[in-house]
């Protein structure tokens, strides 16, 4: 929460809409957003107003209402086969890039694609121009989804050398290979896409964007542990906050979507919500970010669909 104190300017951030009040000393405080700071530090310190600048941050992509956007199918023909070490073949849909290695089947590969285009509209389609920037994005950034199942990767020589950036790896045939499939697309898709489309809101870098600040309250509040990364970080700071948020946006999507009880049901405590109620009751500022963001942009998969795709071993 923002805080401004009239007698001694200071702030500190938790975000919610901007509040007076009086406290037993007399004090009059100003609770803000960041996005009100400027506004915060005008009514209370009597600054003519917040400048005349010209901000060069980016602005967050305002979405705008489709009737209904084709998407096209995917079959074995849109395979294509080349040589980048590791990968020997992969598909493009709508600015993703899959890549299979030799050993993974086709049919992975292509199940795998089918699932992003059903987080963008399926076979309904999509309704937001979020979809058609997140496609320009993935394009212009050459946004990659890797794909292993025997031997993991720990190297990307081919795809470094045609200029592909990727988020995480996608293992065929484990168990649990709905989570993994659906866990894994949304880190890239969260990552490195909706940081572009909104930089603002989904800024992992900046401790008080609205993702972060809905993490801090899902640990605040009991519900989401994050101490299993601890321990990354004391030697990669920045690699830490970029995890923790991650698995976050992960988490709390999948159960906004009403998927966490069939996709995840076991979480062990690192994440306690079950359903979008206990989401929407327990992290406000997360549903508001999720309602802003995600809510009429991304689909949630047909559960019936990712169990047929992505039988367990």
């Amino acid at each position: 929460m923002g805080k401004i104190t009239y007698s001694n300017i200071s702030w500190k951030y938790l975000g919610s809409d901007i509040i007076l009040s009086n406290n037993n000393k007399g004090e009059l405080s100003l609770y803000f957003t960041s996005k009100q700071y400027c506004m915060a530090i005008g009514l209370v310190a009597g600054l003519a107003g917040c400048g005349s600048g010209t901000s060069t941050a980016t602005a967050d992509k305002t979405c705008s209402n489709y009737a209904s956007t084709s998407l096209s199918a995917i079959v074995a023909g849109d395979i294509v086969s080349l040589s980048a070490d590791p990968f020997n073949r992969y598909i493009n849909f709508h600015g993703l890039t899959v890549f299979a290695k030799p050993d993974n089947t086709n049919a992975f590969l292509i199940n795998v694609t089918k699932t992003y285009r059903d987080m963008l509209g399926g076979d309904l389609g999509y309704r937001s121009s979020c979809v058609d920037t997140l496609k320009t994005k993935f394009t212009a950034k050459k946004i990659a989804q890797r794909l292993w199942r025997t031997t993991k990767p720990t190297s990307f020589t081919g795809l470094d050398n045609l200029g592909y950036e990727g988020q995480d790896l996608i293992q065929e045939h484990v168990s649990g290979q709905v989570n993994a499939v659906v866990e894994h697309l949304l880190h890239t898709i969260t990552v490195l896409g909706l940081t572009e489309v909104f930089p603002n809101k989904w800024d992992y870098t900046d401790t008080n964007s609205d993702l972060y600040l809905s993490m801090q309250q899902a640990i605040d509040g009991g519900f989401y542990d994050a101490s299993d990364h601890i321990a990354l970080k004391s030697s990669d700071l920045a690699g830490y906050h970029l995890v923790i948020q991650q698995e976050f946006a992960y988490m709390a999507i999948l159960t906004a979507w009403g998927l966490k009880a069939q996709v995840w049901p076991d979480s062990e405590g690192e994440w306690t919500l079950t359903t979008a109620a206990e989401v929407e009751a327990n992290l406000p500022l997360f549903w508001k970010l999720y309602e802003d963001t995600i809510k009429g942009f991304l689909v949630a998969p047909v559960y019936s669909d990712l169990l047929a795709r992505f039988p367990d071993p």
